[in-house]
């Protein structure tokens, strides 16, 4: 009969009971026989099991010391069954009438077992103690020692009291054959049962005290007398377990063989070096009885893994596995077997039936649920589908991440225990539980990630369970809840990409449907555009509360105007690089600088004005504006860009990204504020590479205008650079017109030749490609009346001509601009060229040049910066009318008249003066030099002229005079004015203006919440320092300064404001702490002394406002140690200190664990209190 639903497929009732978790001290007796009967035993796990018993038999006859094993496996593998079990069988224990050991041989199936089990049950009596160190309630903290924790669950095996000092009692009396003494003397006193109240530590302890005194009195004298004397008591050490352990096995066990078996041991040690050693030690310390105590436990890693995270780990992984001499492994694939044997078996019409639909749809079904992985994924096979079905058989090992990934929440470590559903549970679920019902469905129905996430959601964190409620209400797509559970289920799987692709395969909803990819992808698109799921690089997420809190944040921040052009500014000036550039005529490379809202940000040969504009109206006046400009400026270019929602769009959200990052990067601190950093610097990336591929394009298709006509970019443009370059290409012909009369590469050995070679025969090829030199009467002679020599001689010799020194510097400027655009080498050339032709004198360092040839001129011309700081003038002879011209600028420089025109006369009066004014302006000098003030190469040019005419022949002091009187007399003002103005409080005044750029600006702008007012005194403070003439705006610098220092003494206010008034709080919570009025004076103010010296302002103006901050972060913190210290003064070491923490550490994921959690710490609490303890929580 061919099968019509799901349900009419499986072997087995699938609506029996099936455990979650297996307890061995179930109440229910029928549930663990239940449990025992069904339970899976793969070949892997028999073979296994066997190897376990035959050592453990092996024992009586062959005493060794490998006692312990390690089980290990995924969550779900089940290594808690194998240990449990195990245990049970050794002890033989009886469950609904039957022998454990006979209960799992039969599961077994192999004589070789039975045997064992059997040899084993007659031979070796065993006594068991199994508990999960997870979730016992026994077990307080995961601070208590696995020594202590052992032993008080042994204790309570034995009927003793678990409370160490108790049982210690219990342990000594009944040596001395007193304990039943002691239980009837209680029962007198208290009317009540020993053994019943015995539990409750914080009562017993007090009453034990006063029966041991009722008892023996001259020991005891009091009631306190040895409750006092319990508290010396030491922690018991691995030996000591031992042999405690012997001693009671023998006393109350019957001297049997004893076993612990411990449940999530890899949990409990969680890569803590001291408790790996310490279980080590319990290990060796159980070998030393060769066969009397076994250790089995169990980790969801193997020993090679528990040390991974450990600095030596050879080290302790040689002692654990030294220790752990039996290694048990169960591997996923143990899972997925007795998955589909407990649950999914199926009859054998099921089998035939389905071998034949998948026969019938397998090329469809493959296709639509292939998944992409960081990992291979089991086969869809015919056997497998039959095996697992309605399940695939890549759904076993997602549920097994799923799974695993819900104990992993909130930031716990992968070894986190919990009440989570295992595999073969939740497998049986999706059958039966009525939110999925697949037992109902029709036959070739299949299991949907969806389907999962309705039966695991109670695991699922609340504030995103409300979420995906929300999707129904808030987003119209019908399948947008699924995909938002498909998403939320795969966050958990990390090997399975969260792509659309493998999301449409998670909710493939049966072997013969569609793809449902193009669904899937529409109810993505719904989902993001309502922020209702994220999508990173890791594919689509669910946001978390903290990522909604941060996007709430974030989406409240809007740039300004100024922030906006910052932005465009930074994106414009990132496509500007590599600067676009031309070889003109291949000889110099000329390069297009660029202009932002008409400010310079590249500089470059020829000017390119950019201007972006919001696309419409503005866009359009804006291109007419740059058209017009073009036919007026005609040595620049302007280019045009319009501003469309999509820029505009995602500069808001570059700007969010910047500065959210600003406000939290500093602070973040917990594991979900890094993540939210590191991922907001990817969305910082993504939004920077958008808004710069969008303003790519814009330009691309913007108007560019060069003298009027249109250069815009055609279709074929891809690139800004090369874009830029092309029109570059079309302008310098025109903008540098005379470009082509210095067109060559000038090398060292031109330079050279013009320097050394005496006949100029012997000069190199570039002088006739410049045609520089020309044929008169036969010889060679430097052509000084036409073209590029006498263009410079007639610019040195204009210049002179007013006074103002034509330095190599100005020479290099000037020609390299436009129209000439001439190479700094070809510059160089000429100039000495001219010097060789004896049409120009050349001054360096106050030393005169006036020929090529000589070792001046070599050392000068061959060394860059000596070039541009030397002078130059036309070399002409003396003349009346220059003596003449000296003493009228004479008067103009010096104001006052020269007695005579007589060269003589002349030349000295100009000498007296330079040097009357020479050393006040070397004064000035040197003071800018120290100082690192902008103008001292204008002084430095100046005072070289002055030594020149100092030490030059009368001719030379006047011919120099004339031709650098103008600068020599700005220099003179400018020194006087320097002079007068550089005082030692406005050097000072200067110096707190440098400290602002170079201390204070540092710091504020990286503070979030900085104006658009203080970024411009910052700029405008910066751009004053630099200007030669910053000592005419002293007060402006000392504006912007006070500005900077005024918003840096403002935040810094605030800081010692708000820790001293955190302190002040703090010291008020710590007068008001009951026990303060016990403390005397001195104690007062030692206690309150941390608090008391930060609870004011003094003292504060030379700290840093970042130490500020972090002493006000960690107020709360020296609250508690100045309380904690307090109380140790009044209480001394009645004062206990509990960390309520390492009750909750991992995080608490359910009821149950919130109550493990309270119940520890309460129980801790209570026992300290019965010890006559003060407990101090925190």
């Amino acid at each position: 009969m061919t099968p019509d639903t799901v349900r009419d497929l499986f072997a087995s009732d699938i609506n029996r009971p099936i455990e979650e978790v297996i307890k061995v001290d179930h109440g229910d007796e029928t549930i663990l026989r239940t449990e025992l009967t069904e339970y899976i035993v793969t070949d892997s796990i028999r073979h296994q099991l066997n190897e376990v018993l035959e050592k453990y038999a092996e024992t009586p006859n062959k005493p060794h010391e490998g006692i312990a094993v390690w089980v290990s496996g995924f969550f779900g593998s089940g290594k808690s069954s194998f240990a449990k079990y195990l245990g049970l069988a050794l002890e033989g224990r009886t469950i609904g009438g039957s022998n454990a050991a006979d209960l799992l041989g039969e599961r077994m199936s192999d004589p070789r077992s039975k045997v064992l089990l059997k040899t084993i049950s007659e031979r070796i009596p065993t006594e068991t103690v199994i508990f999960d160190v997870s979730t016992d309630r026994g077990i307080r903290t995961g601070n208590q020692s696995m020594t202590e924790i052992m032993y008080r669950l042994f204790l309570k095996k034995l009927g003793y009291a678990q409370a160490l000092d108790l049982a210690d009692l219990e342990r000594t009396l009944e040596e001395q054959g007193l304990l039943e003494k002691f239980e009837a003397t209680y029962s007198d006193i208290y009317k009540r049962d020993w053994n019943h109240e015995k539990g409750k530590p914080s009562q017993a302890l007090q009453q034990a005290s006063r029966v041991m005194h009722e008892m023996d009195s001259a020991t005891y004298p009091t009631a306190d007398s040895w409750r006092m004397a319990a508290q010396q008591r030491s922690d018991i050490t691995p030996n000591e377990l031992i042999e405690r352990c012997m001693e009671l096995m023998q006393r109350r066990g019957d001297g049997k063989n004893l076993v612990f078996v411990i449940d999530e041991v890899g949990q409990f040690v969680a890569r803590d070096g001291q408790k790996i050693l310490e279980m080590q030690a319990i290990a060796r310390a159980f070998g030393k009885k060769r066969g009397r105590l076994w250790l089995v436990v169990t980790s969801q890693e193997k020993l090679t893994e528990i040390v991974s995270g450990l600095d030596d780990r050879r080290v302790e992984l040689a002692k654990l596995q030294d220790s752990f001499a039996s290694h048990v492994h169960l591997e996923p694939s143990d899972i997925s077997e007795v998955t589909s044997k407990r649950v999914l078996s199926k009859n054998a019409h099921a089998e035939k039936s389905l071998r034949v639909l998948f026969t019938s749809h397998r090329g469809r079904l493959t296709e639509n649920t292939r998944l992409t992985a960081d990992i291979k994924l089991p086969e869809l096979s015919t056997e497998s589908f039959v095996e697992l079905y309605p399940l695939l058989p890549y759904q076993v090992d997602l549920i097994i991440q799923v799974v695993s990934g819900l104990r992993m929440q909130g930031g716990a470590s992968k070894h986190v225990g919990g009440a989570n559903r295992t595999i073969i549970k939740l497998a049986q679920q999706l059958l039966i539980h009525p939110d999925a019902d697949l037992a109902s469905a029709p036959l070739g129905t299949l299991a949907r990630v969806d389907q999962m996430y309705d039966l695991v959601s109670g695991n699922i964190i609340s504030e995103v369970r409300g979420k995906i409620v929300d999707i129904g209400k808030k987003v119209e797509h019908p399948m947008a809840q699924a995909v938002a559970k498909a998403i939320c289920l795969l966050q958990y799987v990390r090997s399975i990409h969260r792509t659309a692709e493998n999301i449409a395969a998670t909710l493939h909803p049966a072997i013969d449907a569609d793809s449902r990819l193009p669904e899937v992808k529409a109810a993505l698109d719904a989902l993001e555009k309502a922020h209702m799921v994220r999508r990173g690089d890791d594919g689509y997420r669910i946001p978390t509360p903290a990522e909604d809190d941060w996007e709430r944040q974030r989406a409240s921040l809007s740039p300004k105007p100024g922030d906006t052009s910052r932005l465009h500014a930074e994106v414009v000036t990132s496509l500007w690089q590599p600067q676009p550039q031309h070889s003109f005529l291949d000889v110099k490379v000329f390069k297009a600088g660029l202009y932002l809202g008409g400010r310079l940000s590249v500089e470059g040969d020829i000017p390119v004005h950019l201007t972006l504009a919001e696309a419409g109206k503005e866009h359009e006046e804006r291109v007419a504006e740059s058209r017009k400009r073009s036919q007026t400026e005609t040595r620049s270019i302007f280019w045009v860009a319009a501003l469309d929602q999509a820029i505009d769009r995602e500069t808001v959200e570059l700007f969010r990204s910047k500065e959210i990052l600003s406000r939290k990067e500093r602070g973040a601190q917990t594991k979900d504020e890094t993540a939210l950093v590191a991922e907001e610097k990817l969305r910082l990336r993504r939004h920077q590479d958008e808004l710069r591929r969008l303003i790519k394009q814009s330009l691309l298709t913007g108007t560019v205008f060069f003298r009027g006509n249109d250069r815009s970019p055609d279709d074929t443009a891809t690139d800004i650079g090369r874009t830029a370059a092309k029109v570059l290409a079309q302008a310098l012909p025109e903008v540098f017109d005379r470009f082509e009369e210095a067109a060559a590469r000038v090398g060292k050995k031109d330079l050279e030749s013009l320097m050394t070679t005496e006949n100029l025969r012997g000069l190199t090829s570039v002088f006739t490609d410049l045609n520089l030199v020309r044929d008169q009467g036969g010889k060679p002679v430097f052509n000084t009346e036409n073209g590029s020599l006498a263009e410079v001689l007639s610019r040195i010799d204009n210049r002179t001509s007013y006074g103002e020194v034509a330095t190599g510097r100005y020479l290099t400027d000037e020609f390299a601009k436009e129209p000439f655009g001439w190479d700094f080498d070809v510059v160089r050339l000429f100039v000495i060229a001219l010097l060789r032709a004896g049409k120009l004198e050349a001054t360096s360092k106050g030393q005169v040049i006036e020929s090529a040839l000589s070792l001046d001129a070599r050392n000068t011309f061959a060394n860059n910066n000596l070039f541009r700081q030397a002078s130059f003038r036309p070399k002409v002879g003396l003349e009346f009318t220059n003596i003449v011209d000296a003493s009228e600028y004479f008067k103009e420089v010096f104001g006052r008249e020269i007695s005579e025109l007589e060269q003589g006369v002349v030349a000295n009066a100009i000498r007296e003066e330079i040097h009357r004014h020479d050393e006040e302006l070397h004064e000035v000098h040197t003071t800018l030099v120290q100082h690192a003030l902008p103008g001292a190469d204008v002084l430095r040019t100046a005072l070289d002229q002055m030594r020149s005419i100092r030490s030059g022949k009368e001719d030379h002091a006047i011919l120099t005079f004339n031709s650098a009187y103008k600068e020599l007399k700005e220099a003179i003002k400018r020194g006087a004015e320097l002079s007068q103005v550089l005082t030692e409080t406005r050097l000072y005044d200067i110096g707190r203006a440098r400290k602002a750029l170079d201390a204070v600006w540092p710091f504020l702008k990286e503070e979030p919440d900085l104006t658009d007012d203080d970024h411009e005194h910052a700029e405008k403070l910066e751009d004053l320092m630099a200007r030669e003439t910053f000592f005419r705006e002293l007060a402006a610098i000392d504006q912007h300064a006070r500005a900077l220092e005024q918003e840096h003494k403002r935040r810094h206010h605030e800081a010692a404001e708000a820790r001293a008034a955190a302190y002040e709080e703090a010291a008020k919570k710590l007068k008001a702490t009951p026990g303060w009025e016990q403390l005397g004076e001195d104690q007062q103010r030692r206690v309150a002394g941390p608090l008391a010296s930060r609870a004011t302002t003094d003292g504060t103006d030379s700290m840093a406002i970042p130490l500020l901050r972090s002493d006000f972060a960690a107020s709360s913190g020296r609250l508690a140690s100045a309380v904690e210290e307090m109380l140790r003064l009044v209480d001394g070491n009645r004062l206990v200190r509990v960390a309520a923490s390492s009750y909750f550490s991992g995080g608490i994921e359910t009821e149950e664990q919130l109550d493990q959690a309270l119940s520890g710490l309460k129980e801790e609490c209570l026992e300290l209190i019965g010890a006559g303890k003060k407990v101090l929580v925190q």
